[in-house]
């Protein structure tokens, strides 16, 4: 008798990674005994953006601690060749992640993975895409300045002026697709910095899905490496981008 094929996990949380020595750790070790709990099947995917610093070595650590001190599965480790982006090493892996509900989380778990819940039940109620918010009412936001969250709604305003958007918070580093969501989004995704969230918005609501927009506990930071003023000049250029390439869909 053959032996039977192992069943797919329920859900898949992805996770990118920039020298995130410092703290990467702290965050997998988190996930890992939160989804250890569910009665869901989870699986965990890392991939690392080119890091110089020693957080491929940390990540691997964690795995092999896991599996052999808590028994707990063993995740997977993608590692591009060099830097290229958040953007990109979130396509690849949507493209990758095998659960049936794909998640991606920031790797500083500014939004704790105890939110997830809120994510998932969205979906039983026939949602295709479900987004983490820190610009709604019940959303519980702590940390951030001023000035970040007047650009960041700045930010959504722009977007939602240019068409692209019916959000109120599309950058926060929390969100789940059903599978086959995540892919036609990644498939079609062109844009590889921090306006991907916007762009994969934008063609999933051009194509008709269904997307739910959820208040999530949410903590600032001091890791970050977003660029107030680079950056914001790079993602206002990225969304007209954005506009013109998919005009047509």
């Amino acid at each position: 008798m053959s032996e039977q094929e192992p069943s797919k996990p329920s859900v898949t949380i992805v996770i990118p990674v920039y020298n995130e020595q410092e703290r990467i750790a702290g965050s997998l070790y988190n996930i890992k005994d939160y989804l250890s709990l569910q009665s869901y099947q989870s699986d965990v995917l890392v991939i690392d953006d080119g890091s110089s610093d020693l957080s491929a070595e940390i990540i691997k650590f964690v795995d092999v601690y896991g599996k052999t001190i808590k028994s707990q599965n063993t995740g997977s480790l993608e590692e591009n060749i060099k830097n290229v982006g958040k953007g990109y090493s979130i396509a690849k892996g949507l493209l990758l992640a095998q659960g049936d509900i794909i998640v991606f989380t920031d790797a500083d778990t500014s939004t704790p993975i105890t939110e997830i819940q809120k994510l998932l039940s969205k979906f039983d109620e026939g949602y295709d895409v479900v987004i983490g918010s820190r610009n709604l009412q019940e959303s519980d936001v702590s940390g951030r300045s001023l000035l970040r969250m007047v650009l960041s709604r700045g930010f959504n305003t722009f977007a939602r002026m240019l068409g692209l958007l019916h959000v109120k918070d599309s950058q926060c580093g929390f969100k789940a697709y059903r599978r086959e969501v995540a892919r036609e989004v990644a498939s079609r995704q062109k844009t590889y910095g921090f306006c991907f969230d916007v762009e994969h918005l934008h063609i999933a609501m051009k194509l008709g899905y269904r997307i739910a927009e959820v208040p999530v506990v949410w903590k600032h930071d001091d890791g970050s490496t977003l660029s107030l003023l680079n950056d914001s000049i790079s993602m206002g250029l990225d969304l007209m981008k954005i506009r013109w390439i998919h005009r047509k869909l």
